[in-house]
């Protein structure tokens, strides 16, 4: 177990939730970019799916209220 606390007023950038957010939203835009390039477009929408995934789970860290327990 971790030694760091569940304090929901904690920072953003000390949310591992925000930072896994933020690489996925990064690979999946550059798989996007690729896909479109390449022409691929069943990669291209996975790639975005995926980005808006990642999307939605910054949205859903910040409006969280409570802490997981």
């Amino acid at each position: 177990m971790s030694d760091q606390t569940n304090d929901p007023m904690k920072p953003y950038w000390a949310s591992q939730t925000i930072w896994s957010s933020v690489a996925v939203i990064g690979s999946s835009a550059a798989g996007a970019v690729l896909a479109w390039k390449s022409g691929d477009m069943a990669s291209f929408g996975a790639a975005i799916t995926a980005l808006l995934g990642g999307v939605n789970a910054i949205v859903g860290r910040v409006r969280a209220t409570q802490v997981v327990g």
